[in-house]
């Protein structure tokens, strides 16, 4: 019997870093419950959470997830690196999996990494967004892919305008040119809290033109740095990261926080506050929100004194 067994175990190892992140399987394990799929990592593991909310939190003896759901993402968590282990059959790329409206976590089903755009070719016409663990978008109206490949082993969450069965298709290609993306040298980076909002700041919002190599950056009101990126040229997808829910201090925006934005321009090294005319939400921190610039105003110059390191 156990040549038998060999032949229908699959292994998949998901390295996840400290921190926040966003894990998925193409495993169906023997033992799907949470508390068992974590037991060789426990001790690393901070909090588990999938896209209701539901949480397997080990210091608290909960688990509020129960089992592994086919075909979903999961948050986490880790107070230390570690790999996730999984043994099992094999769940079909193709299979079934409910996407309701709203925001969810879907999972990866191949065991190659492909175009996130190929991927979600299938849905397209009723997805909103799609994000990584990052914060990187595939943003079909904007016509932004940042996230490039979607790759086995992660989660991505995901907002629907409309409710479907998704199915992955069987292949597609990879983009190998997005695995590159311009990081800032000026502002700091912030930190991942495990939730996130997007800015959306389209090339037209613009009222001034910027160079390649500027770059943008969100602050709270406590001059806190939120998010930062760098404008490469065109539509731009600004990550603005909330608070941390599971630390005690203050790392994010709290809901209802204000954002301030500011461009550093890489020619003058100046700093201006930016003055934002909004066609959808606001300057407002709404976790998973999406907020698009209609015109964006380059405001107060600021005195921009290099942080000595």
């Amino acid at each position: 019997l156990g040549g038998l067994d060999a032949v229908s175990t699959f292994i998949q190892e998901i390295p996840l870093s400290e921190g926040w992140g966003i894990w998925s399987t193409y495993i169906d394990p023997e033992e799907p419950d949470m508390a068992s799929v974590f037991n060789g990592i426990v001790n690393d593991l901070t909090i588990v959470k999938d896209e209701t909310g539901s949480v397997y939190w080990p210091m608290f003896g909960l688990n509020s997830i129960g089992s592994l759901t086919k075909g979903k993402g999961y948050q986490v968590k880790m107070s230390a690196l570690n790999t996730l282990v999984l043994e099992g059959d094999l769940v079909p790329f193709d299979y079934n999996i409910e996407l309701d409206e709203g925001w969810g976590i879907v999972g990866y089903l191949h065991q190659n990494c492909f175009d996130a755009g190929d991927m979600m070719s299938p849905i397209v016409n009723d997805l909103a967004i799609l994000k990584d663990q990052n914060g990187s978008v595939y943003w079909p109206s904007f016509g932004l892919n940042s996230i490039g490949n979607m790759c086995p082993g992660e989660g991505y969450q995901i907002k629907m305008s409309a409710g479907a069965t998704f199915n992955y298709p069987a292949s597609g290609g990879q983009r190998f040119g997005d695995f590159y993306t311009e990081r800032p040298i000026h502002f700091d980076e912030p930190i991942n809290t495990g939730s996130n909002m997007t800015i959306g700041f389209p090339e037209y919002a613009w009222e001034s033109t910027l160079s390649i190599g500027d770059e943008i950056a969100a602050y709270d009101e406590d001059g806190r740095l939120i998010g930062s990126t760098v404008y490469e040229g065109n539509n731009l997808a600004l990550t603005v990261w909330g608070d941390d829910v599971t630390t005690d201090e203050k790392d994010g925006l709290v809901e209802g926080g204000r954002i301030i934005f500011r461009l550093w321009n890489s020619a003058t090294s100046i700093e201006q506050i930016l003055d934002i005319k909004w066609t959808e939400g606001a300057a407002i921190y709404t976790t998973n929100g999406i907020s698009i610039a209609g015109q964006i105003i380059l405001g107060n110059e600021l005195a921009s004194e290099r942080q000595l390191v």
